[in-house]
């Protein structure tokens, strides 16, 4: 008498692999979701140390740090030459933004430590596979109204300076200081330290500053200002790489993640669009390629407003 082993037919098995299947299906966008959650977390809390470090150099220099140091004379006590913000906001926290040892060992002039990648977590977003670079990194500063300190000829002082940081910041829970950035380059890169406002910046003359030699037309001397292949549009916004949004900080230390309409961006087919010159000032402020800068002027108005020279 033959003895038969008790098994699987070949339709449960199918039928099991089908159930572990819809199983996964229905799994799998919950996971994905908790690990860009905690990816988030991450990026709020490493914004969160940066703003805090920007409060440091405001309490104690009475104003806000330059994007980058721009005289020559001034290096830091690494020997890095015109040192960029993440070295700045890295030494107020006490945690250089590069290893020392591969500075000196790279050479720490303004045209060489920028290949040192970054050794500080606090600048690296897990969202992005490649943080490193101190130029094409993860976040950028607001610039423009906080701490612009470039002149019309890079490194050249005796150039008249772009703009100037603000005297005073009236709505900091309303002002932007760091956030997720995206530079010149696509999808990502291209000087991201940098983080231009939804129109760039108006000069207390009224007008909108005229574009420099080395641009395109229609784009005003901000931005991304390097040349080469890593710049495609002159133009560091936000980045929406949190689930369509970007995370900030303002200057009153707390974080949030708004989508780049929040921020004021005119958003077209999902892309943060770069101001166009075309429309000078005093433009409607809803006009197409001119945005609002009311989160980013420390005023909690728009430079277009009526009301942007006046008390809140």
């Amino acid at each position: 008498m033959k003895k038969f082993r008790k098994a699987f037919t070949l339709v449960e098995l199918l039928v099991v692999i089908s159930i572990i299947g819809a199983l996964m299906a229905i799994l799998l966008p919950t996971v994905m979701k908790s690990r860009e959650s905690a990816r988030s977390t991450q990026c709020k809390s490493n914004l969160r140390q940066l703003g805090l470090g920007l409060i440091q150099f405001r309490d104690q220099h009475n104003n806000y740090p330059p994007y980058r140091w721009e005289d020559p004379k001034v290096i830091n006590k690494f020997g890095v030459v015109r040192p960029r913000w993440q070295w700045i906001i890295g030494d107020v926290l006490g945690r250089s933004a590069q290893n020392p040892d591969a500075i000196l060992a790279a050479g720490t002039s303004d045209t060489t430590y920028t290949s040192v990648p970054l050794d500080n977590e606090i600048f690296f977003d897990p969202a992005l596979p490649d943080n490193t670079s101190i130029r094409n990194g993860a976040y950028g500063y607001n610039f423009q109204y906080l701490g612009n300190s470039r002149n019309l000829v890079d490194g050249d002082l005796s150039t008249p300076t772009l703009n100037y940081p603000v005297a005073r910041v009236r709505d900091e829970s309303r002002t932007i200081a760091f956030a997720d950035s995206r530079g010149g380059g696509l999808p990502h890169g291209g000087h991201s330290m940098t983080l231009d406002p939804p129109h760039m910046r108006v000069r207390k003359s009224g007008v909108v500053d005229s574009p420099s030699p080395s641009r395109a037309p229609g784009f005003d001397p901000y931005g991304p200002d390097e040349t080469g292949t890593d710049i495609q549009i002159y133009f560091s916004p936000a980045e929406d790489r949190h689930n369509g949004r970007a995370n900030v900080v303002f200057l009153d230390g707390h974080v949030e993640s708004l989508t780049l309409e929040d921020l004021g961006y005119v958003v077209v087919n999902g892309v943060a669009q770069p101001q166009d010159t075309s429309i000078t000032f005093p433009a409607n402020p809803k006009a197409l390629f001119w945005g609002n800068n009311r989160l980013w002027t420390g005023t909690g108005f728009d430079e277009t407003s009526p009301n942007f020279n006046s008390t809140p």
